[in-house]
């Protein structure tokens, strides 16, 4: 028989497990409510069957968060037009851990800067479970173009791109129409085409003709493989790791001197073309000089001056030798006169010293010079 006292004991357990396991609850999803996360968004123009709140947000593989809402771009920008009502709206939360360096302002141009260059958003399945995620990758921004809309994001935006999925779908869509747009003539004529294609070349390979196209195609076929086998030999070097990027940088910078030089390149391209008219004109007039008689006369009456001038050179060169002969000879005879010579220069320079002296006597004493010594002065004195 069950007590009163076991009932309370029971009743007890049962409301502190119950306590205990919301306890674990609140405190395991607390931690969300208190993380700060960086919002994003994203339109989507398809079906994003698969997709879901909590949904992982990919980029490279990484995982930066997570999809927080879905819903249409009405509900959340009432001015949208009929067409961009149509849209789906995404919000993600993107963990700014893994952008420490970034604030939210940042994160937002950031973003921003990215789009640009070609970041996309593009729902991609997770496997056969029909579960996508959304995937962050970089496209070519002229290809891929954003959706076109008439307000402002209230947040971070990046642009989607069509999933894998929905592009075969559209894919199949086209071959469809275009199959069905086919009649069954147009379908029986293509087939009775192909089949007569098919039976001439069959006729013509079994020709002497086609026998030696097909050992000639056989041969470029061995040929390639050969090529193909020194390639790989290439490739498979060391040498080609670093000479493959150094050749890539060589062509980029050729590519980036080209494009800021391209004005030089312009203004050098039209001097050239400007030289070489000229000196075409100037072929075409010194052509025309040459051709003229006048010219035959000229050249036959520059032939004997030139003769002339020839001999003359010889005559002048032979006079040069014998100057230079001349001058050999006065350095001999003024060596071996050295000292004679010195003598002399010395002799000369005594007698100049020695004009000079009766110059300046003559200068103090003129009749000294003329007369003799001067008589000498009488003494008053009789001394």
């Amino acid at each position: 028989m069950v007590r009163k006292k076991d009932y309370f004991k029971l009743g007890l357990y049962i409301i502190l497990g119950t306590g205990m396991l919301l306890a674990v609850v609140i405190i395991l999803g607390a931690g969300r409510f208190f993380q700060t996360t960086y919002p994003l968004e994203t339109y989507f123009d398809e079906s994003v069957n698969g997709l879901s709140v909590g949904s992982p947000v990919k980029l490279r593989g990484v995982q930066v968060g997570r999809v927080a809402e879905i819903n249409f771009v009405s509900n959340i920008y009432p001015q949208a037009n009929a067409d961009e009502a149509r849209y789906v709206y995404v919000r993600c939360e993107i963990n700014p851990d893994l952008f420490e360096n970034l604030t939210a302002k940042d994160f937002v141009t950031y973003v921003a800067r990215d789009a640009e260059r070609g970041m996309r958003i593009r729902p991609t399945s997770l496997g056969l479970t029909g579960q996508l995620f959304l995937n962050t990758v970089y496209q070519d921004p002229k290809s891929n173009p954003p959706l076109p809309i008439d307000w402002t994001p209230e947040n971070a935006y990046i642009p989607s791109v069509p999933s894998t999925l929905s592009r075969v779908e559209e894919a199949v869509t086209t071959i469809s129409k275009t199959l069905s747009s086919l009649k069954q003539e147009d379908l029986e004529s293509i087939i009775k085409d192909v089949k007569s294609i098919v039976g001439t070349i069959d006729h013509f390979m079994k020709t002497e003709g086609g026998k030696e196209a097909g050992n000639r195609v056989l041969d470029i076929l061995q040929s390639t493989k050969g090529i193909l086998a020194r390639t790989d030999k290439l490739l498979a070097d060391p040498a080609a790791e670093t000479i493959i990027p150094q050749t890539a940088s060589i062509l980029a910078n050729v590519d980036r001197i080209t494009a800021k030089s391209a004005d030089n390149i312009i203004a050098a391209a039209a001097e050239t073309r400007a030289a070489i008219a000229s000196f075409k004109q100037a072929s075409q007039v010194l052509s025309k000089t040459l051709t003229d008689p006048r010219m035959d006369k000229a050249m036959a009456e520059i032939a004997p001056t030139l003769e002339n001038i020839s001999k003359a050179s010889a005559d002048l060169a032979n006079a040069v030798t014998k100057v230079h002969t001349l001058v050999n000879r006065l350095n001999g005879v003024a060596a071996s006169q050295e000292a004679n010579v010195r003598s002399i220069i010395e002799d000369t320079r005594q007698v100049m010293q020695n004009v000079k002296e009766l110059t300046d006597e003559a200068k103090r004493y003129p009749s000294g010079v003329i007369f003799g010594t001067p008589p000498n002065k009488p003494n008053p004195n009789g001394k």
